[in-house]
């Protein structure tokens, strides 16, 4: 069985620049993963993530329309929550559920959706209590 916490901890400890920078930045969303049982990192290959490892040995993916931005502060640069739920960190994953999806469908107006993370907490604990993927799937 996969020591997730321990595979977290290691992915944590080698953390560059860019991963402090974002955690600096999207902390409050790492936090409020922890908080619902996950194992959150920073994930910064290909786009800025951050993913959390559920027990089991699934992950799930909190990005925005792409990838999320560095500098969230900036209106209009963080334009919703997007979170999907994946067997394993890779990017062509055997399944995907999209979880919560806030960003809005016109990118052009400038529009934003929900920013709140209480949403987006409940959505992944509702999700794990129902979702048919499971670590089978996951170690394949």
């Amino acid at each position: 069985m996969l020591d997730i916490a321990a595979k977290v901890a290691g992915i944590r400890a080698a953390y560059g620049p860019d991963e402090h920078r974002a955690l600096a930045v999207y902390g409050d969303a790492h936090a409020a993963l922890e908080e619902a049982g996950l194992y959150p990192y920073v994930e910064t290959r290909g786009g800025l993530a951050l993913c959390a490892y559920a027990d089991n040995g699934t992950l799930f993916v909190v990005a925005c329309e792409d990838s999320l931005p560095f500098n969230r502060k900036t209106p209009g640069m963080l334009r919703g929550w997007h979170l999907s739920h994946v067997p394993e960190d890779g990017p062509a994953p055997a399944w995907r559920c999209v979880v919560y999806d806030t960003a809005p469908a016109c990118l052009c107006c400038g529009a934003a959706g929900d920013l709140h993370l209480t949403p987006l907490v409940e959505a992944v604990t509702v999700h794990l209590a129902t979702c048919a993927h499971g670590p089978k799937e996951a170690a394949q």
